[in-house]
């Protein structure tokens, strides 16, 4: 009989027939038993590495300690400054911010993926000082009248985030957690440009710890657009903001701190003009900003500048245009940089800002030697009016070239309470459309900032800037020892050691079967 034949029959013996039924091969019901039993272990395992990362020290999970944010821009993480403001407050402090609605799950492509992820951190930090809850009014009715009891802030149709302490809340919708591109939103769409997440809620934690310090007042009713980005950068500060509807019976509120005419694209009327000048008298302040443009280029605005005069200031009725190659920006003769005066760079932090369809702002004449009057930006010198032709629908330019002013600023020597009375020719400090497409952290908004804190004494110590959208570079200064010991440690050590354990088991049991 040959090896061959010994070997078949071998294996013929192991599947004999006894009694009628096959003998199944041993081997096949180890097999089986270690499959099942592997795969009841993996479950085990990834239950029990679930349970163990949702446990909670201090009211913060495992896995939070565990994550690690290392995009440029911090997009899921607060920051230094809202991190030392949290550690300031009183060790008994408990800010509750809700969410009106079921917790998010499908966060791509949402508002709610920078919201969600951040507040989890905000949650992080704080050492117990800010929760976190998601609870639909719809479902759960009694959560409206525990936040808002006497139905203040109609919070039944308000599908947002609510951030209350000690009675008192302040409502931030999600879709204001962005400035967004302003030419999108002519059309209706909006394009977000900027992430102002932490900035809002960190701005609303401080303002309901410590109470709003100032208000300020914007003059509607007058053809302006919008101010929400500049509300939300005086939010920042502590100043509360309202509005004023301009009439015939204009009258400034007595606790106003600063009054706004932002973006106007009509005259003041007489009354107006008596009331904010008997305002600017007990020592008021004042922000007005203008420009040429298509909506106002038949106005000269001569209430307002008869206004303006008590202050030795006047808005002009054309175009600045800047011939001055060095000057323009991406070669347009009606945007260009301008010179920041020498008094005035330090507020800039630079020597030249952006300006845009400008009007001149130049001294009136008045002639009284406590008005003290000083330009912020000028343009180059070679520099000229224009005027908008309505027959031909061009800029007619003037022939002589000049420098002009396109800011200015005044008060009064030897007055217990001087006046304070900034004038712009150009929105490109204080409109909508500015900061949603530049941000909260460029030159000419940060001037913005300085000149209101200097008014105002107003307290930006705990400003939060805007973080620019889908970043994710690494940032080099947050991959700390610590963060790459652990997950050196993770990666090198933990990850391939399972795999060499796995490996082993398996072997050692193919082999003894």
């Amino acid at each position: 009989m040959s090896k061959d034949n010994v070997k078949t029959d071998s294996i013929k013996n192991k599947t004999k027939k006894k009694d009628g039924k096959a003998v199944t091969d041993a081997r096949a019901g180890k097999l089986k038993l270690f499959s099942i039993s592997s795969f009841v272990i993996l479950l085990i395992t990834v239950l029990a590495v679930n349970i163990i990362f949702g446990l909670k020290i201090k009211n913060t999970s495992i896995d939070d300690y565990l994550t690690y944010d290392m995009t440029a821009t911090g997009q899921n993480s607060v920051s230094e400054v809202t991190i030392s403001y949290l550690a300031s407050l009183p060790a008994d402090s408990h800010i509750r911010i809700v969410g009106l609605m079921d917790r998010p799950v499908n966060l791509r492509d949402t508002p709610y993926e920078y919201i969600v992820p951040l507040l989890d951190d905000y949650v992080s930090v704080s050492e117990g000082k800010i929760s976190v809850e998601y609870t639909d009014p719809t479902k759960y009715p009694n959560i409206i009248t525990e936040l808002d009891p006497n139905g203040v802030y109609d919070l039944a149709n308000f599908k947002g985030f609510v951030v209350y302490s000690e009675g008192k809340i302040i409502q931030i919708d999600p879709v204001d957690c962005f400035t967004y591109d302003n030419e999108y939103l002519q059309y209706g769409y909006y394009l977000p440009l900027t992430n102002i997440v932490e900035q809002k809620f960190t701005s609303a934690i401080v303002n309901l710890t410590r109470g709003y310090a100032y208000t300020a007042y914007f003059v509607t009713g007058l053809g302006e657009g919008t101010h929400d980005q500049l509300s939300n950068m005086l939010a920042s500060m502590g100043i509360d903001s309202a509005e004023i509807q301009a009439s015939d019976n204009f009258t400034v509120p007595s606790d106003c701190d600063l009054l706004i005419l932002n973006g106007i694209n009509t005259d003041i009327t007489d009354s107006m003009s008596e009331a904010i000048k008997s305002y600017l008298s007990g020592g008021g302040k004042i922000i007005v900003a203008v420009n040429y443009y298509n909506t106002n280029v038949n106005e000269s605005f001569p209430k307002l500048n008869v206004l303006l005069a008590n202050y030795n200031i006047r808005i002009g009725s054309a175009l600045v245009v800047e011939n001055n190659p060095g000057y323009q920006i991406n070669s347009d003769p009606y945007s260009s940089l301008v010179d920041v005066s020498t008094d005035y760079q330090e507020a800039a932090g630079t020597t030249r800002l952006r300006n845009s369809y400008a009007r001149p702002i130049m001294e009136a004449d008045t002639p009284y030697t406590y008005i003290q009057v000083s330009p912020l930006f000028a343009t180059s010198s070679t520099a000229t009016f224009g005027m908008y032709d309505s027959n031909t629908g061009n800029i007619v330019q003037s022939v002589n070239n000049a420098q002009f002013y396109v800011g200015m600023y005044s008060t009064f020597t030897g007055t217990p309470t001087p006046p304070d009375v900034y004038v712009f020719g150009t929105l490109t400090f204080t409109s909508d459309e500015y900061i949603s497409s530049f941000g909260f952290n460029d030159a000419n908004v940060v001037f913005t900032r300085n000149i209101i804190r200097g008014m105002l004494a107003a307290d930006d110590s705990v400003f939060v800037e805007g973080k620019a959208l889908s970043d994710y570079s690494i940032d080099t200064q947050k991959v700390t020892g610590d963060t790459v010991t652990v997950w050196t440690f993770i990666l090198v050590a933990i990850v391939p050691l399972a795999f060499v354990i796995a490996g082993v088991v398996v072997y050692n049991k193919r082999k003894n079967l």
